[in-house]
């Protein structure tokens, strides 16, 4: 740079010497960069129009039944990527419910238990006599034995009750009830609930209705209605447990009290049952074997389980079986469940 030449002529000169220089002629390195950025792009745009190619197509018929799952059953073909999401989340509710460390596991939850009172949670509490036994294991060789403290005292309280007709009619009318909710009626039970006779009386109604209905609908059609209803893809439309319409959700305090009461009565799930003890089903039949005499038990317990465990909710579950918005035959099931169980109810505040 010369004396008499200022920064702005100097930059205008640099400004042209830079303009005027050749393009480098060995551009190797950038052309691979950009070859490479393309055949990326490339290759980005067309990979999802190889994966339905390569994806196999969905076959139902390539899964098992939902009904067949069991504890123990491998369930891996219901989680592949193109089986639809309901029909995996409906295998592994499933799985859940009926493998028993997951089903009857009852934990601690907020505003589960009433912690101000000891007895109230399973476990805890003072320890009673009653507890000694199966502490010391004791309770354990008495049932290898086939004979329990309970079932001694219970089968001597039999001997002096007497099962009258109505108390077999009651019982017929809860077998009814709980064959419907626990299963789909199969071509059999259909045949005897279309030879159903019906009487003036709002039961007897309630029985004509069901009868119509049965003769008026084919067993897919009750078979797919069952499954819309308790069964889902995912969840049914109703949820027919007590914890659920006492509390909002599964396997909650009503469950415990109810397997402390069936525990006092010496009774057992019965190996293979994979529902709760509060399913709606499974309440009815205890009521079938208490009003039956199947179940020796005090006089008063019959009464005592339903006002405790099936009167504060089974007539809103059946109300909301009348108006299930999937339901036909079921509707029918629905009104027959709520008369009978209010006339139970209404027979029980009598004999008080």
């Amino acid at each position: 740079m010369t004396r008499s030449e200022n920064i702005m002529s100097r930059w205008s000169r640099m400004k042209q010497q830079s303009a005027g220089r050749a393009a480098p002629d060995d551009l190797s390195l950038s052309k691979p960069i950009d070859a490479d950025a393309g055949d990326l792009n490339r290759v980005t745009a067309a990979a999802p129009a190889t994966d339905p190619a390569t994806s196999p197509a969905f076959d139902p018929a390539s899964l098992p039944p939902l009904q067949s799952i069991t504890a123990g059953t491998d369930i891996r073909s219901f989680l592949a990527s193109n089986v639809p999401l309901d029909l995996t989340k409906a295998a592994l509710r499933r799985a859940w419910v009926t493998d028993p460390a997951i089903r009857d596991f009852i934990g601690i939850a907020e505003n589960q238990w009433d912690f101000n009172d000891p007895s109230a949670m399973p476990g805890f509490g003072p320890l009673t006599a009653d507890d000694v036994p199966g502490l010391a294991g004791l309770g354990e060789t008495e049932q290898a034995c086939g004979v329990t403290t309970e079932a001694v005292g219970a089968e001597r309280v039999s001997a002096t009750r007497q099962i009258d007709e109505v108390d077999h009619a009651r019982a017929r009318e809860y077998s009814l009830l709980a064959a419907l909710l626990s299963r789909s009626p199969d071509a059999q039970m259909i045949e005897h609930l279309v030879r159903l006779s019906g009487d003036a009386t709002p039961l007897g109604a309630a029985h004509a209705a069901l009868s119509a209905a049965a003769a008026s609908i084919n067993p897919e059609q009750i078979e797919r209605e069952y499954f819309d209803l308790f069964v889902g893809l995912g969840h049914g439309e109703l949820f027919p447990y007590a914890s659920y319409y006492l509390t909002g959700y599964l396997y909650g305090r009503p469950l415990a009290r109810v397997r402390e009461t069936l525990k006092q009565l010496g009774l057992e799930r019965t190996e293979g049952q994979s529902e709760p003890e509060d399913h709606a089903a499974v309440l009815l039949e205890i009521m079938v074997g208490l009003a039956s005499g199947q179940i020796v038990a005090p006089g008063q317990t019959e009464r005592t389980i339903f006002e405790t465990h099936l009167k504060p909710w089974i007539g809103r579950f059946f109300s909301d079986l009348e108006h299930a918005r999937s339901a036909k035959f079921y509707v029918c099931v629905g009104t027959l469940g709520r008369i009978f169980t209010e006339v139970e109810a209404e027979a029980f505040s009598l004999a008080k």
